[in-house]
């Protein structure tokens, strides 16, 4: 799947990630919801299938700051 044919759920999620990511820091699930204002539950379905495309388009990091509110998501290294 090509970022360019997503849409739907998909393409909210995808932008949210692009436009939350920085260099110092990766959006949260909760992050990712409240930007797009999906409820919690279709984010993380759209999370999911964006995680299991080939090729990938997101990519789940384990978050280093030390808070407990789960995994961040970046975008995948675009080919």
């Amino acid at each position: 799947m090509r970022v360019e044919d997503l849409n739907g759920d998909d393409a909210t999620v995808y932008r949210a990630v692009a436009e939350l990511e920085d260099d110092a820091s990766a959006p949260h699930l909760q992050d990712i919801a409240r930007r797009t204002g999906l409820d919690l539950e279709d984010a993380r379905a759209a999370v999911h299938r964006l995680l299991h495309t080939e090729p990938k388009v997101l990519h789940e990091v384990p978050d280093t700051s030390g808070t407990d509110l789960g995994p961040v998501y970046e975008l995948a290294p675009r080919a």
